[in-house]
């Protein structure tokens, strides 16, 4: 479970994956929060030193860098950004690089040498006891195993809904260490995934790392209405981790999904240290038909709008807004469904397009 022993370390090809998810999604997420509230907090709960062993960034140099560029839209709403982890020679290291960055007067930096679990329990316990609600919270929690990180400070954390979580859960460590001798280590798994025993677990029929993934799924949609995953995997093609997004708001699983698409291309849910990046886009697959065979699934025989249908697609499914356009040009030219010519207001529809007011019947 423990990770690096040095202040920097180099950076592996998931890590930048995992990197750009981040960027990205943090590109939309901060314009979209601070236009509908006075402030918003990013909190880094393993933030480490800031740079890697060849200056690449980490999480909280990416994070400052993201939302400067949107400095202008934010105006004066105050941006709070807590830096955590309990290394303080990475804590060191990471104040000398805020101090090489010019930063807006509304940005409020605080680092924080602390655990994880110790330092947002404190927070929680102090915004409870002065009955404040937690500002909207971007919580980016991404630690080296599986023994900082029990899923009731995260279900506590999502409680307040306008937070949201990105979460690194180490399923193939958890699936090493599933059947461990210490009862101790197998505690902390079961900690994490919010259950009081885990060797029912290993005895499951079927994929462990799949039986692994889909119960903390499922535990994290307890407390959250959208949950999507991504899995990253080694130069051996073998999964190490998955990265899990919660959240309540439509808009925010929305632009997650389009984070994970723009790294995976293929499929929206996985990067392997194993690719070749150069092939990338040379054996893209389209995702047509896929979404296609879903659609048909959910609304065969029925006739509805447009807009219900993409309303589906965002909120159910792993696909976007482009795979619906793609999926029902699909559908079209195959005769399994038919548009009508005169959408809801009385206007003609263009062919190719599926404004929300047209009317599609499945057959």
């Amino acid at each position: 479970m423990a990770g690096p022993t040095d202040t920097t370390w180099h950076i592996e090809p998931h890590t930048l994956a995992k990197h750009e998810i981040l960027r990205r999604y943090l590109a939309a997420w901060f314009p979209i929060l601070a236009s509908g509230h006075q402030r918003i907090v990013y909190l880094d709960g393993f933030c480490g030193p800031g740079r890697y062993a060849a200056g690449e960034p980490g999480s909280p140099i990416i994070a400052l860098e993201e939302a400067k560029k949107h400095s202008a839209q934010l105006g004066d709403k105050q941006l709070t950004f807590l830096f955590l982890d309990e290394d303080n020679s990475r804590l060191i290291y990471l104040k000398e690089q805020l101090d090489q960055i010019a930063l807006p007067e509304n940005f409020k930096v605080f680092v924080q040498q602390g655990e994880f679990e110790d330092e947002l329990r404190r927070l929680l316990e102090r915004l409870d006891k002065s009955n404040r609600q937690m500002a909207p919270t971007f919580a980016f929690i991404d630690p080296f195993g599986f023994k900082d990180v029990p899923f009731e400070i995260v279900s506590r954390l999502l409680r307040n809904r306008s937070c949201e979580v990105l979460i690194n859960f180490h399923i193939d460590k958890v699936n090493r260490f599933l059947e461990h001798p210490q009862e101790k280590i197998r505690q902390h798994i079961a900690d994490w995934l919010g259950i009081t025993d885990v060797q029912f677990l290993a005895h499951l029929p079927g994929d462990r790392i799949g039986n692994l993934r889909m119960l903390y799924q499922k535990q994290l949609k307890t407390v959250a209405r959208f949950v999507r995953f991504f899995e990253m995997r080694n130069d051996k093609n073998r999964p190490i981790y998955d990265l899990f997004f919660a959240s309540n708001h439509p808009l925010g699983h929305i632009k997650m999904k389009e984070a994970f698409w723009r790294v995976d291309q293929e499929s929206g849910y996985r990067f392997s240290d194993a690719t070749n990046p150069d092939q990338l886009l040379l054996f893209e697959n389209d995702p047509a038909p896929e979404l296609a065979r879903l659609l048909q699934m959910q609304f065969g025989g029925e006739a509805i709008y447009s807009s219900e249908i993409k309303k589906w697609v965002n909120d159910e499914t792993p696909f976007i807004g482009k795979h619906t356009t793609g999926a029902l040009k699909y559908l079209e030219s195959r005769g399994d469904i038919s548009v009508e010519p005169i959408r809801r207001d009385g206007t003609k529809r263009r062919k190719n397009q599926y404004p929300g007011n047209a009317l599609v019947r499945f057959k």
